[in-house]
């Protein structure tokens, strides 16, 4: 008899253990889901809140103080100048390229006065070249690459269309100043990614910029490369800045 009831006693507990585990179960799919759920809530809260922070215009812009707006405007201005600098110093090493290249050409296989003529062109340049006011006038920046363009056209066919000239110097040259013609347009669009970055802090923020002072309050936005619509319609989010 007291097996028998040891049994029982055993089936209840086994039974009251099933229950509980099934329990125990339900209970953290629950959690789980609370879990889930809370998470999701916040990855959403969280991506607003970056929404916010993320450079939104208007009323998303994210509040910003004095001092910080001061350094990173200097950042970026800084960034712009580095980058205008670095293009600058590759455009000048290829007109300087071309004139050595020009001078390698032996003389018998050039007339002298058309080496004279390109002598000229390549001088000219210097006064042809665009600054970073002038970087506006996407008709200086045409005639300024058409013009340089033109000069290396003229020398390249003083040298086998196919293939090295034989020459040392004049192999290391051409290959040099075709490198730098590819490298003119990865700068431009490097120093063009800066300014855009620093136009819209300055555009986003302009009304706290009286606050900041010399030389902060003077800073004007930063012409591109890029060709822009000046008659295009402004976006939504430069309709939100104006608000």
């Amino acid at each position: 008899m007291s097996y028998v009831c040891r049994v029982s006693g055993c089936a209840e507990a086994l039974a009251t253990a099933e229950q509980l585990a099934c329990n125990s179960l339900i209970l953290n799919r629950i959690m789980k889901k609370e879990v889930i759920f809370g998470l999701a809530v916040a990855l959403v809260l969280g991506l607003a809140g970056c929404a916010k922070d993320s450079g939104k215009s208007g009323k998303l812009a994210r509040p910003i103080s004095d001092e910080q707006l001061k350094e990173e405007i200097a950042v970026l201005y800084d960034t712009l100048t580095g980058k205008w600098n670095v293009m600058m110093q590759s455009d000048s090493l290829k007109t300087h390229q071309m004139a050595e290249l020009l001078a390698a050409i032996p003389p018998e296989a050039m007339e002298a006065q058309q080496r004279a003529n390109l002598q000229q062109s390549i001088h000219r340049l210097a006064v042809l070249r665009y600054d970073r006011n002038s970087v506006r006038d996407s008709d200086r920046i045409d005639a300024y690459d058409q013009a340089q363009d033109s000069i290396y056209r003229a020398l390249r066919a003083y040298l086998p269309e196919n293939g090295p000239t034989g020459v040392a110097l004049v192999d290391s040259l051409n290959a040099s100043i075709n490198n730098l013609q590819t490298e003119t347009i990865f700068y431009r669009g490097r120093y063009d990614q800066t300014a855009k970055e620093l136009n819209t802090l300055l555009r986003r923020y302009k009304k706290q910029l009286p606050n900041l002072g010399k030389p902060y309050d003077t800073i004007q936005p930063a012409p591109l490369f890029q060709w822009v619509d000046k008659n295009a319609q402004p976006t939504e989010e430069e309709e939100d800045e104006e608000q």
